[in-house]
């Protein structure tokens, strides 16, 4: 491209135009920047909530890895966290109904560490019997902290049931329904049955890798993608269709583009006409309405990004909104995440949008009846 050709281009592009000209020049590849913007919110929610629950699969189940015996320290990597437990099951029977509960046993320490980072408990009274529920049980039977209800707890090595007259000693904020909302907390003491181990990873360790060693030691262990091996296969099928979505707004970045480039033709179609009187060939033309076209896609493609971006870190709040209105709408989603910016999978999407744009662009004005 000459001189003249690049200065042409650069004008056209916005040099010393004004902020007018570029949203008019910018007004073709609105739809792809709203397109752009839904799918760049899309990568970042679905990865946002898809991490979540890989987190919560671990802190609100059988913790990272668990076994049936107590390994020792040594097996173990710096800042993991290890609990005795016991499991059963229960029916609650309070004043304004009854429910079927997974009654998990659990000593003073378990509530702490890295789950009381990611559980927001109100407390009560202690009372006698203490228990404490999540915020979906508490509403489902009208629990407050401090309540005296009935539990009915059954004794499998008995085979037998026991009731029990508990205190609602906490509510803890539902985080998972699918996992948290038939679930109660009670002294390990209350429940019967043989015992188990939680270890609960610190962000970062691989669960995998940990059970692969403690096996190595003669002490049977199993991650929570195992335990829980149909809700992880979720999450990852989640994250395996964000790369038919890129391919999607790639093809239709292609489209957008050629229709933006012919947008342009035929607005400059006087401007074409004095380039050709001044010597400047087809191919230069060409060239110069490729960069523009290109330009702008890319403009948009990033301030699609920055908007999708800006909407995606809102989402908690949304989604915190919504199951405060309508909680059932929720029960396979978590309800508190942390947003994660996808710059690989953001970078990839751009990277893919420019080159099927410039492909896009370059067979449609080399098949162009307008350019002369």
């Amino acid at each position: 491209m000459n001189e003249g050709a690049a200065y042409y281009a650069r004008r056209k592009i916005g040099e010393k135009k004004g902020f007018a000209y570029f949203l008019s020049s910018l007004s073709p590849l609105f739809i792809l920047l709203l397109i752009t913007a839904a799918l760049s919110f899309s990568l970042s929610f679905i990865i946002s909530m898809s991490e979540g629950i890989d987190k919560l699969l671990a802190v609100m189940g059988s913790g990272s890895v668990r076994t049936l015996s107590c390994p020792d320290s040594s097996l173990l990597p710096e800042g993991a966290e290890i609990s005795e437990t016991k499991t059963g099951t229960a029916l609650l029977y309070a004043e304004n109904g009854e429910n079927a509960v997974m009654v998990k046993g659990i000593g003073e320490d378990y509530l702490e560490g890295i789950r009381k980072s990611v559980l927001d408990i109100e407390y009560g009274d202690e009372g006698i019997n203490p228990v404490i529920v999540s915020s979906s049980l508490a509403s489902s039977l009208s629990l407050n902290p401090g309540d005296r209800l009935s539990m009915l707890l059954w004794e499998k090595e008995e085979g037998r049931a026991r009731p029990l007259l508990v205190t609602v000693h906490g509510v803890f904020r539902s985080v998972y329904p699918q996992l948290d909302k038939h679930l109660v907390y009670a002294p390990i003491d209350l429940v019967d049955g043989p015992s188990s181990f939680e270890i609960l990873l610190p962000e970062g360790q691989d669960a995998e890798v940990l059970v692969s060693a403690l096996w190595k030691s003669g002490i049977p262990a199993e991650s929570y993608r195992t335990m829980y091996s149909s809700l992880y296969q979720n999450v990852r099928q989640s994250i395996g269709i964000l790369s038919f979505l890129i391919i999607l707004v790639a093809a239709l970045a292609a489209f957008f583009s050629s229709d933006a480039a012919h947008f342009y033709i035929s607005r400059d179609r006087n401007d074409i006409q004095g380039m050709r009187l001044l010597g400047i060939g087809r191919r230069e033309i060409i060239g110069v309405y490729m960069l523009i076209t290109v330009s702008y896609v890319a403009v948009a493609a990033v301030l699609g990004m920055v908007l999708g971006i800006i909407i995606s870190s809102l989402s908690p709040s949304l989604i915190s909104f919504i199951s405060s209105v309508s909680p059932a709408l929720l029960d396979y989603y978590i309800t508190s995440f942390e947003v994660v910016i996808p710059v690989r999978e953001l970078v990839l999407m751009l990277l893919a949008m420019i080159a099927v744009s410039s492909i896009s662009v370059f067979l449609m004005l080399r098949r162009s009846r307008l350019l002369p």
